[in-house]
């Protein structure tokens, strides 16, 4: 069972991604639950969910295992942009870790990741130190905003109700990874912002 796929047409088929079952993955009080994009397109088909389902299932038998096949899947096909979860979210602590892993080990590859999980993410880098080619962006939603001690890059959504909590600077997503000038978001440095129209 290959871990990565390429099919996301909103990321282009040279973006490489890796997805976890939605809801399942992500924190509980998710505000975006009810309006998830997750449940439009072929995210929402049996067949796709099942397969994240396997993916989830299969890391939390053996984290390690889990990782190390994705990173013979790297090893074979060193892609250069890597996303993860399209659909969910960073499952634990330890998957954090080994995120940081991989990234270290493939050091040309540019890894994202949106996470709405900021508490762990704030837990992890009190004691650990982010790879370089690791992007990690704390998701806002609306009135709910992230904590953000360690001023990493955050998201927005433009819901067109006004956008006076939206910064100024905020790099407007053009809706397609692969017409956007250098692939902004792979390279989001502290304190850099991204707004998505709402989909």
């Amino acid at each position: 069972m290959g871990l990565i796929t390429t099919t996301n047409t909103k990321l282009g088929g040279k973006i490489a991604q890796l997805n976890m079952p939605y809801i399942i993955s992500c924190r509980k009080d998710a505000p975006c639950k009810k309006e998830c994009y997750c449940n439009k397109g072929n995210l929402r088909f049996d067949n796709v969910r099942a397969s994240h389902i396997k993916k989830y299932e299969l890391y939390k038998a053996n984290p390690q295992k889990f990782f190390n096949m994705l990173s013979e899947e790297l090893d074979m096909i060193p892609y250069k942009y890597f996303r993860w979860h399209s659909s969910g979210d960073i499952v634990d602590e330890q998957y954090l870790e080994l995120m940081s892993k991989l990234a270290r080990k493939h050091k040309r590859t540019h890894f994202l990741c949106f996470t709405k999980k900021y508490e762990l993410v704030n837990n992890y880098l009190q004691h650990h130190k982010k790879p370089s080619n690791l992007v990690i962006c704390l998701s806002n939603w609306g009135e709910w905003k992230v904590d953000n001690p360690h001023h990493l890059p955050t998201s927005y959504v433009d819901f067109d109700k006004g956008n006076e909590d939206i910064p100024e600077f905020a790099y407007e997503c053009p809706g397609h990874c692969d017409t956007c000038p250098g692939t902004h978001c792979f390279h989001m440095k502290k304190n850099d912002s991204v707004v998505f129209k709402k989909h």
